[in-house]
This record gives C-alpha cells, sequence and structure tokens, in this order.
C-alpha cells in the first residue's frame, strides 16, 4: 500500500529518471526520504558503469562517512525501477526500513529475493516493500530510453526480459 507521501516522493525521482534520460543515460531515478523530509536524491549518470547506479549514487551521497541514521528513522528508499542484486544488498545492509518501486525488473530486479534462511544480521529487520507505483509513468521513460539509445547493449538485445515488459503490452 502507498501514501500520498509516497506519491510525491516517487514523483521526484521521476524527475531524476527524466533528467538521466535528457543525458541519454538509461532513466532510473531514486530518492531517500523520511516521513518528513528528503534527505537526498539522484539518478545513473553514465551508460555503462555497472556501479553508477541511481541508489548507490543516492547511498553514497547520503550515507558519508559517521551519519546519524537508524533503522527507527523510517528511511524508505523510492526509485523507478525494482532494484538489482547490488542495490538491494546494499539497500538491506543500510539503516532502510521501506522500498517502494516503479516498474518490475524481470532481468535483473531482486526486490522479491528472500534470504532463507537470513544471516543474524538481517533476521529481524526484514524490509517493507512496495512495488508498481507510477508504473506506467516509469515504463514510458524506458521505452523512450529504448526506442533512442545506441549503446551496444541494448541494440543487441541486452536484457530481453526487461525489454519486452518494456515494448509490450501494458
Amino acid at each position: 500500500m502507498h501514501t500520498p507521501h509516497d506519491e510525491e516522493m516517487m514523483g521526484l525521482a521521476l524527475a531524476e529518471a527524466s533528467a538521466a534520460l535528457q543525458a541519454g543515460v538509461f532513466p532510473v531515478g531514486a530518492v531517500l526520504a523520511t516521513p518528513d523530509r528528503v534527505l537526498g536524491r539522484s539518478h545513473k549518470h553514465m551508460g555503462s558503469n555497472h556501479l553508477a547506479h541511481a541508489e548507490m549514487n543516492l547511498f553514497h551521497s547520503v550515507f558519508n562517512g559517521d551519519y546519524p541514521f537508524q533503522r527507527g528513522d523510517g528511511i524508505t528508499l523510492y526509485t523507478t525501477l525494482e532494484p538489482c542484486v547490488m542495490c538491494f544488498g546494499t539497500f538491506l545492509h543500510l539503516p532502510l526500513q521501506r522500498l517502494v518501486f516503479s516498474m518490475e525488473d524481470a532481468y535483473g530486479g531482486c526486490a522479491g529475493t528472500r534470504m532463507h534462511p537470513a544471516p543474524p544480521r538481517h533476521q529481524h529487520s526484514a524490509p517493507q516493500i512496495v512495488g508498481g507505483l507510477h508504473r506506467n509513468e516509469s515504463r514510458a521513460l524506458f521505452a523512450r530510453f529504448l526506442q533512442a539509445t545506441d549503446e551496444p547493449f541494448w541494440v543487441n538485445g541486452g536484457a530481453p526480459e526487461f525489454q519486452a515488459a518494456v515494448r509490450g503490452p501494458v
């Protein structure tokens, strides 16, 4: 279930994704927020850098040095695409309570991954996960990207499950 605050924060994530698209980069945007303030926002900056995902860029900017955040602060990650294993693993490691994503990623998304049995560190910190908020808006951005890109990975059919979800019927 999502709230009016979730709607607003996902709107900011979509704006970040639009900025990436305008730069010709895969349009993923991300926002970290508590119930009463935005902690940071970012988007993917480089097309071919496997580490410069929107979420990782955001995590590095917000969780830099000795940060004051704890799990009880109610921090939510909003992102326009279901996180990959790198971003989801980092999400689990940080003091975040919720994940709200827009479009599922049948190719590389890991939000549905369950650690069973979970390591002791993660046994008492299962996050709430909400998917599908503004899915069609994100899907439209990804479709525009796929139509315009000349990146060989995408042009040569990379991530076929993702491309099928973007290009297929709603």
